[in-house]
């Protein structure tokens, strides 16, 4: 089996169209439910309060 690393410059080598597929198709390859997929989608807008300047310092801890 590869490594994560392995995966990852695999994905990176993807063209934007194959990444998309890919991000559409990731859900269901990593059994997530539609339902747990339906709940991270809704708590995104959660977070939107955090996407300011004053806080970007803290974006890439």
């Amino acid at each position: 089996m590869s490594s994560v690393q392995e995966i990852e410059d695999a994905i990176e080598r993807l063209d934007v169209k194959q990444q998309m597929q890919l991000l559409h198709e990731l859900p269901s390859k990593l059994k997530i439910s539609p339902e747990d997929l339906a709940a991270l989608k809704n708590a995104e807008s959660a977070f939107a309060f955090w996407d300011n300047p004053d806080d970007a310092v803290y974006d890439q801890l």
